[in-house]
């Protein structure tokens, strides 16, 4: 009996425990933003609902164009998307949503019962990217000045290395990104 009762609590001191993980190098290295390819084109379908908006997205280095007849064609680079002089700074680009490409390397690893993640404050945004199976899952954007999250939910991968969907949330503004097409 006294075996039974300190194995039982030996295991509830570890189920207590903070989980101590070290990330697989091959994870980090595949989800580098510095990995991203340098130039595509792709084919976007935003859904919300029963409206569907085409979004062609085409990548040249660092700089990017994405067009839509709902919405026109802008550029921008990966520093931040600047429009009518007002300039948003993004924790990640368009290769971190299309390619799951969101790490910088400056993260911290922690480990829950469900897998990986890794954490950074990136100035304006903490954000935070779960993996499940070495996998990415799910990336958290928190606006520090709005105090709101962002979700990124990812579906399947592509063998071509893009994510097919991408559920986002957005407080309760859900909508969805099927990426139909990339051509490198």
């Amino acid at each position: 009996m006294k075996k039974l009762a300190l194995l039982l609590a030996f295991g509830f001191v570890l189920s207590c425990a903070p989980l101590l993980c070290k990330p697989d190098q091959a994870l980090l290295l595949n989800h580098l933003e510095d990995q991203a390819p340098e130039k595509y084109t792709s084919q976007l379908l935003i859904s919300y609902g029963i409206l569907k908006v085409p979004v062609k997205v085409e990548k040249d280095k660092d700089k990017y164009r994405v067009e839509s007849a709902r919405f026109g064609r802008f550029s921008f680079d990966k520093k931040g998307l600047c429009l009518n002089s007002v300039c948003i700074d993004l924790p990640f680009s368009i290769d971190g949503i299309i390619f799951g490409k969101t790490l910088t390397g400056e993260e911290k690893p922690s480990c829950t019962s469900k897998g990986l993640v890794l954490g950074r404050d990136a100035g304006a945004y903490l954000v935070k990217h779960y993996f499940v199976n070495n996998q990415l899952a799910k990336v958290e954007v928190l606006d520090k000045k709005r105090d709101r999250i962002i979700t990124l939910i990812y579906g399947q991968k592509a063998p071509e290395g893009y994510y097919r969907r991408i559920k986002v949330n957005w407080e309760d503004f859900t909508f969805t990104i099927n990426v139909e097409e990339v051509k490198f």
